[in-house]
């Protein structure tokens, strides 16, 4: 039997993967039915920048000084996220300062709407100030809580 080849490319954020391991964040459900449309279906790709990295450790860490995740758990999960099936791009920080000061958001955030908008892809987020920034100037810019399965 021949895998599905992916009908959809998205850009995701680290707020987005990071709730694949956390369970009280906000839209658990959609962040998880996209995951499992890549790693189950085969019908989605996945791609971020490659700083995506250093925000699933930051945000592991935290959750695990939190108490949100157990420290014993905290390598377990952050192994998991960066061995998902996320295609990492080097960044591009002329287009990504562009877009921050035109959107007025973080660095951190213009790289992945500057990856999307270099793809011609949506980006999902669960950053909702991100999304509302992007409304008008870039509505490829999507909030997980509106994924639907296909």
């Amino acid at each position: 039997m021949t895998a599905r080849a992916p009908s959809r490319r998205y850009v995701i954020d680290a707020s987005v993967v990071v709730k694949w391991v956390l369970d009280d964040e906000e839209h658990v459900e959609q962040a998880r039915a996209l995951r499992d449309a890549c790693l189950i279906d085969g019908t989605v790709e996945f791609h971020a920048p490659e700083l995506i990295v250093y925000e699933l450790t930051n945000a592991i860490r935290k959750a695990a000084y939190n108490t949100r995740l157990p420290q014993h758990i905290a390598q377990e999960a952050l192994t998991a996220l960066l061995d998902a099936p996320i295609e990492l791009h080097e960044p591009d920080p002329l287009a990504a300062l562009e877009i921050g000061l035109r959107l007025t958001v973080s660095g951190y955030d213009a790289n992945y709407v500057a990856l999307a908008d270099a793809l011609g892809v949506e980006c999902w987020s669960g950053d909702e100030r991100l999304v509302r920034a992007c409304e008008r100037p870039a509505p490829y810019v999507r909030s997980i809580g509106e994924y639907e399965a296909a």
